[in-house]
């Protein structure tokens, strides 16, 4: 139900944008990491990768990531100031997924005539690949979405990117990839370009000046125009077979009536 209300959240631009003008500071109930200081946007896409994440690994809904991946797509435009936390963790996301998208590849090529209805492993192997590509399809999608619309704003991804840079490697050849990849090693050669420096031992407040000062000189017509990221919730045609046990399943957990299980 969260979810859902922040994919229709996300559909508004002034509430994209409210939320990396708010900053929180100790978030007691989030025990990943210690947060001092973070927007309530870089928090929110913390929530949505780190719902991703164990979706992905674990209970493999594909309307849940489907949905979570929809109100990043929604609110990339808007991402401004992320927290280097938030830029670590979206990276990694990728680079997690990555090599389980390289590790199903190699099972299907060790398996050249798997076919969806030879048996239950070569149908979710096949199934896996496509879930794998839709899901870093639409990473990337997002990131070029940012750097395309907030890439002065965002010099902490910037240099996540860059640090991480040989993840994108194996993407560039790869027709699902290739156009959007494209867009993300321009904006990588332009930045290492400005980083290459005779002294090898740059601090990292030295790299981060170095990223803000060449981003005020990006030139932003270099990119490949992409269509605006824009998804919206559609309801279901009969709605109420999930709201109805959803709402009484909370009444029940959350009232503090005793009821009567044999009765319900």
């Amino acid at each position: 139900m969260s979810l859902i209300v922040l994919l229709i959240l996300s559909e508004d631009d002034l509430f994209n944008e409210a939320v990396h003008d708010i900053t929180l500071k100790n978030i007691p109930w989030y025990t990943e990491r210690s947060l001092s200081e973070i927007s309530l946007g870089g928090l929110l896409i913390l929530v949505v990768i780190r719902t991703i994440h164990f979706n992905m690994t674990r209970m493999r809904d594909k309307y849940l990531h489907t949905n979570c991946l929809a109100a990043l797509a929604n609110m990339s435009s808007h991402f401004k100031n992320l927290h280097p936390y938030v830029c670590q963790r979206f990276v990694s996301l990728f680079e997690t997924l990555s090599k389980r998208l390289s590790k199903v590849m190699d099972q299907i090529q060790n398996n050249p005539d798997l076919k969806p209805s030879d048996d239950d492993f070569s149908t979710d192997l096949l199934q896996d690949l496509s879930i794998l590509e839709e899901v870093l399809r639409m990473i990337l999608e997002i990131i070029n979405s940012c750097l395309s619309n907030q890439l002065q704003s965002n010099p902490n991804l910037l240099y996540s990117l860059l640090y991480k840079r040989q993840i994108f490697d194996p993407f560039r050849l790869h027709p699902t990839f290739q156009d959007v990849v494209q867009n993300l090693d321009t904006v990588l050669s332009y930045f290492s370009s400005r980083l290459e420096s005779p002294d090898k031992h740059v601090s990292v407040n030295e790299v981060m000046e170095s990223i803000k000062e060449a981003a005020l000189h990006w030139p932003t017509d270099r990119l490949k125009k992409f269509p605006d990221l824009k998804f919206r919730y559609v309801e279901e045609s009969q709605p109420e077979e999930f709201f109805i046990p959803y709402v009484w399943t909370i009444v029940y957990k959350c009232s503090g009536i005793p009821w009567s299980t044999k009765n319900l």
